[in-house]
């Protein structure tokens, strides 16, 4: 009987396949044809999960199947760079415990998301581990991020390091939500009287657009270092 790879070797198998597509557009595939035995011996981490989560053909159980494409086709995008993918072979090879009970951990976390957009966002994210941009525990807390994190959310992150102002009622909520996962805070407003010159020549300046900005009941976002760390990773640079 043969003997079923780990998850770390059967990832390092999937990584270093140059021939073996992952399909990005795996998504418009109908579910059956997922499960095909042809299919399956092409992605040797989705074969490997299927066979040590028993993974069958439940309408989950198919979704799943294809968030976890989504996760590798993702890795195998940024992989393309030969001396990068060797570094990330080796680290996975390195220590094939440590990198099972990971993928275990990320396997529960794909499972978790709704949709496809998700576990290519955790596999830039466990690249980064890989490259040590991020500690474990950075990543289980990003990965728990990814979950709570909206889609319609992500754009207004992306705004949010421009000192974005939202109106409370009027499209705040996006910037509410993205401050309780930490992303952004509330940036305190200008004070409303600036002073000038000493002596006989001192005075203020009547700041106008604190109090116009108080008058409008409107807060300034920027992102927290958290969030622009989460932007990096997942955009590949600045934004």
């Amino acid at each position: 009987m043969k003997e079923e790879k780990s998850l770390s070797e059967s990832l390092a198998t999937t990584i270093s396949q140059e021939e073996v597509s992952i399909l990005s557009d795996l998504g418009e595939i109908a579910l059956d044809s997922v499960l095909k035995d042809g299919l399956l011996k092409d992605i040797p981490f989705v074969s490997t999960a299927v066979s040590l989560y028993r993974i069958g053909k439940s309408v989950h159980e198919r979704e799943q199947i294809k968030k976890l494409a989504s996760f590798l086709d993702e890795i195998r995008l940024h992989t393309v760079d030969e001396s990068e993918r060797e570094e990330y072979l080796r680290k996975i090879r390195d220590n094939p415990k440590k990198r099972d009970k990971e993928l275990e951990y990320a396997l529960v976390i794909i499972d978790r998301y709704i949709g496809y957009d998700k576990p290519r966002m955790l596999a830039k994210m466990y690249l980064a581990y890989l490259r040590e941009e991020v500690d474990w525990d950075e990543f289980a807390v990003f990965s728990e991020v990814i979950d709570r994190l909206l889609p319609n959310d992500y754009p207004a992150l992306l705004d949010a390091n421009y000192n974005y102002i939202a109106r409370d009622g009027l499209g705040s909520e996006p910037y509410l939500r993205l401050a309780a996962l930490g992303m952004i805070y509330e940036k305190s407003s200008d004070p409303p009287y600036i002073p000038y010159g000493t002596g006989d020549n001192a005075g203020i300046f009547f700041n106008s657009s604190t109090f116009d900005r108080a008058y409008r009941n409107e807060k300034v976002y920027k992102r927290t270092d958290f969030g622009n760390k989460f932007v990096r990773i997942i955009e590949g640079k600045e934004k």
